[in-house]
Order: C-alpha cells, then structure tokens, then sequence
C-alpha cells in the first residue's frame, strides 16, 4: 500500500507540473494540500473535495481559463467519476468555446468532446457519459450519430428524458413510426411520462396521416 501511494503522490506531481507547464495554471494553494493529503490518508476523495471547492472557488470568481486542468485531474484520480467527465466536457463546450474565435471554438468543442468520449472508455456500464455525448451530437445536429449512442445508452438503467431524446431524434430524421412506437415505449417504461408521451403520439399520428392524405 506504501509503495502505491507514492507511486500516487508521484502522479500527480507529474499531472500538475505538466499541466502548469503548458497550461499556465499556477500551483494554488489547494493543489499542494491535495498533494500533501495523499501522505496521511489511502483515500482519494478528500483530495477530490478540495480540488473541487478549488474549481467552484475559481468559478465564483470568473477564472474560467485556469478550471480544466483541474476537471482534468480528477479524471486522472478517479477515472470512474462519471459526473466530473460529464461536467468537464460541458464547460470546455459550453463556456468556453463560445467565448473563443471561430476556428479555436471549434477546437475546443472537439477537445470537449473528446474528453467525454475518454470518460466512457472508462464508464461503458452506465447510461450517463453515453447520453452526455449523444446530446453534443444531437445539438449539433449529428442526429445519426446522437442515435448511435442514444442506441448504447437505454441498454442500462436510465432516466426518461434519455427515451425522450431519442423520440425526437428519430422525429427530426423523419422516422415517424419509430418516433411513435418510442414515445409508446415511454408511456409504458415511465408512466409519469404517459401525458407528455399520449400528446407527441396524437401529434405524431395527426402528421402522418395529413402527409397520407396529400400524397
């Protein structure tokens, strides 16, 4: 156990300096308590809390540019923390990038993006990182591709709203059966969903049957 938390420790000095070499993200205080916890502790998770409060600290205070990294070494801790790849692949997309030019937007959409993808080859037994990326795809108007992943996703447990998506997808792809006996699939898989879903099959059905009548 000895041996294994200092090839630890020896880790994430190195994920740090690395990160303070070529992101410019300065060894703030948190950083070197989290280092130093590792000494007298073989849990990670109160390691993990102090990087967090650092990233909601630089949050608050709109230091956006410096928050990444630190999204990034808690990936490197714990790779099976779903909601840190989650969260990190959504601010690179959504704070970052629209705040950039167009071709470096970009860039850092794919970085977002592939950071999610990573999260997965970590996490392929829950829905959460499959449906984070097809939602990326399905905004961006990859609606096949956001179908791929929607596909993988409804295999494990899962919330509606992940149902939900894929109803739409095959909606705007014009796929109207399909749409239709999804939405039948809600309203039996999640009766609190039977409203929302009975309203989209009516509309569903009155659309196919007025394009029956003008063909």
């Amino acid at each position: 156990m000895h041996i294994f938390k200092e090839l630890l420790k020896y880790r994430i000095i190195r994920i740090i300096f690395l990160l303070f070499l070529f992101s410019s993200v300065s060894l703030a205080q948190p950083e070197i308590i989290a280092i130093q916890l590792l000494d007298i502790t073989n849990h990670i998770d109160p390691v993990i809390n102090i990087i967090n409060t650092r990233i909601d600290w630089l949050w608050h205070t709109g230091k956006y540019e410096k928050i990444f990294p630190l999204f990034h070494l808690v990936s490197r801790l714990d790779p099976e923390d779903k909601e840190n790849w989650a969260t990190g692949g959504w601010f690179l997309i959504n704070c970052i990038a629209p705040s950039k030019p167009s071709p470096e937007s970009r860039k850092i959409k794919l970085k977002g993006l592939d950071f999610l993808k990573e999260g997965l080859s970590f996490n392929r037994d829950d829905y959460r990182l499959y449906w984070e990326i097809a939602w990326v795809y399905y905004l961006w108007g990859d609606l096949e591709t956001a179908l791929k992943y929607l596909d993988d996703a409804i295999k494990y447990e899962h919330p509606s709203y992940v149902e939900n998506t894929r109803a739409h997808a095959l909606e705007k792809l014009g796929r109207i059966d399909e749409a239709i006996k999804q939405w039948k699939e809600i309203r039996k898989k999640f009766p609190e969903m039977r409203f929302v879903a009975d309203r989209f099959i009516h509309n569903l059905e009155k659309e196919k049957n007025n394009a029956g009548q003008d063909n």
